[in-house]
């Protein structure tokens, strides 16, 4: 029996991110036998809080928390809901969590630069390498599309598989099997699984809400993440 490790990134590219000070990436670890159940509950929490499922419907953590798309008519408190009723699913499959984080800012200090395009490579590395010592039994991986670095992660992949090579010196992954998958997160539950929790993690981390209100759903949230994240890398480089 195996796990599916489903990974999404949040901090690197992108709108507003010079405000984000970490590349994180965050894995969730399904079971074989919870990946339909995981499909469903999302399909379920689309039909109690939308009232449908739309044929493109997949969850963001940035638009249902901030009301964009399928989600724009719903109130705050809503949109609230929504968003603890998907996370919810981490307690109802007893899904395990892991995270781990570059900081960009100092990566770039330590290597002038020259580190800055494989921030990437390095957190991946980092996480699978503490997936991979934490859990037993196989692990399958399976990550949302970063079409700049898929060739280059499926090899570095491979090496850890292989002589325990990556981005730095490293440990031999052994119970990661095949290479690593890139898949649209329309197509995987599980993928957006991991940036729901990975948007809720930089969320809390980067202090962006001041409402009382806000603040304590990011709490509520974040606790359940938290309760279920086993191993986790302390941002890199360290101060």
């Amino acid at each position: 029996m195996a796990h599916l490790v489903y990974i999404d990134e949040t901090g690197s590219v992108g709108k507003g991110a010079n405000k984000q000070k970490l590349l994180t990436l965050a894995a969730v670890l399904v079971h074989e036998d919870k990946v339909q159940p995981l499909a469903e509950r999302f399909r379920q929490v689309a039909r109690t809080h939308l009232g449908w499922v739309p044929a493109d419907f997949e969850l963001h953590g940035n638009e249902i928390w901030n009301g964009i798309g399928h989600w724009d008519p719903l109130s705050y408190a809503e949109l609230i809901a929504a968003y603890e009723d998907a996370i919810s699913v981490i307690d109802d499959l007893d899904v395990d969590v892991s995270c781990a984080s570059i900081h960009k800012e100092r990566l770039h200090t330590r290597y002038g630069g020259d580190a800055d395009g494989n921030a990437y490579l390095l957190v991946l590395q980092f996480l699978l390498e503490k997936i991979d010592t934490r859990y037993t039994g196989n692990k399958i991986l399976i990550a949302d599309e970063q079409k700049e670095h898929q060739l280059r992660a499926v090899k570095m992949v491979a090496d850890l598989q292989d002589w325990g090579g990556g981005e730095v010196p490293g440990t031999k992954l052994k119970t990661v099997i095949d290479f690593i998958h890139f898949v649209s997160s329309h197509a995987s539950p599980g993928v957006q699984l991991a940036d729901l929790v990975a948007y809720a993690l930089q969320r809390k981390w980067n202090k962006w809400d001041s409402h009382p209100d806000a603040k304590a759903a990011i709490d509520r949230i974040t606790d359940v993440i938290n309760q279920h994240m086993r191993t986790w890398r302390e941002p890199w480089p360290s101060e």
